[in-house]
């Protein structure tokens, strides 16, 4: 028998918008350092520990908060001690965590020896229908073409800016940033950029077409001392960089490296829509090449058949 756990996902279904409710499931750093050991094979609370650090007592929490979401569910068999396995919920992340890999491959902390840490991605992924190692593809479902940042529009229904915690970035017709300068502060975790609510929801405005402080502070509702920390963060994470306009105004502008963290977004919206849209508005984003209601799938790289989870291999 499972236990129930003390946060039913009744909680998560009252947070409002299917943006907000993907948020307060999966916008932590230590929920997503969690998962990313669950799914590498750890089960147990020690296994969690020495993987990668957490203290016994935020690991409970999180745990619990887990396993009353449904991502996680929680067993004791024979008298062993308890085993966190994933649901069929929680084995849905699976590519989330594939374009968080490839973000940390091309823009993080994988590759660099003076950061390593057991729970850093793997260096390699081999797709095991082939046999072949891989890029991963992001492709629309209908069009078969791969999806771009700027190629999506987001449905009317998305455009409330009040409940705009992590949304969908989206094109809104400005254009791609220039290739900044390699960020001096890489050694920062992906985790520290998803991983907290604010810091989502100030790059999805930015991805909206949001560039300026006060736009920024009206559109999420935050307040300014609270914006500059995540605007100062997010510029030393190499996520946005500032321009000055006339009046010494600061515009602010996703680098390269923000805008790679595009899949993750629309990741997280595909996952929402499908386990938390229960009595909120769906969010949709159309691709603007075929014109269809984006439904975007992770293809291999070198063969172009859609991937499964358990046809993905991390070496």
């Amino acid at each position: 028998m499972i236990p129930k756990s003390e946060v039913p996902d009744a909680a998560v279904q009252a947070s409002g918008s299917v943006a907000q409710r993907t948020i307060a499931v999966v916008g932590d750093a230590w929920t997503l350092r969690i998962l990313r050991s669950v799914f590498r094979g750890q089960r147990r609370h020690g296994e969690f520990v020495k993987e990668f650090g957490v203290s016994r007592a935020v690991l409970s929490d999180r745990l619990a908060r887990l396993v009353g979401y449904g991502v996680l569910e929680r067993a004791v068999l024979d008298g062993s001690h308890p085993e966190y396995r994933l649901t069929e919920r929680g084995l849905d992340l699976w590519s989330l965590f594939l374009a968080m890999w490839q973000w940390e491959i091309d823009w993080g902390t994988a590759r660099d020896p003076d950061t390593w840490a057991p729970d850093l991605p793997r260096s390699q992924v081999s797709h095991s229908v082939c046999g072949h190692p891989m890029r991963p593809q992001l492709r629309c479902l209908a069009c078969r073409q791969l999806v771009l940042p700027f190629d999506t529009r987001a449905e009317p229904s998305m455009q409330d800016p009040a409940r705009a915690v992590s949304q969908v970035p989206v094109s809104s017709g400005f254009r791609k940033a220039r290739a900044s300068a390699e960020p001096a502060a890489r050694t920062q975790r992906l985790s520290r950029i998803i991983g907290d609510r604010w810091n989502s929801a100030v790059v999805a405005a930015a991805f909206r077409g949001t560039r300026l402080f006060a736009r920024f502070e009206a559109e999420l509702k935050i307040g300014p001392a609270q914006l500059s920390d995540r605007l100062a963060e997010l510029q030393q994470l190499g996520i946005l960089r500032t321009r000055v306009l006339a009046g010494a105004r600061l515009e602010y502008r996703l680098t390269q490296a923000g805008i790679a963290l595009f899949p993750m977004t629309l990741e997280l919206v595909r996952w929402g829509n499908r386990w938390l849209s229960e009595g909120a508005d769906p969010l949709a984003v159309r691709h603007l090449p075929c014109g269809s209601v984006l439904q975007a799938r992770w293809h291999c790289g070198h063969c172009v058949q859609e991937l499964a989870r358990d046809a993905v291999r991390f070496t």
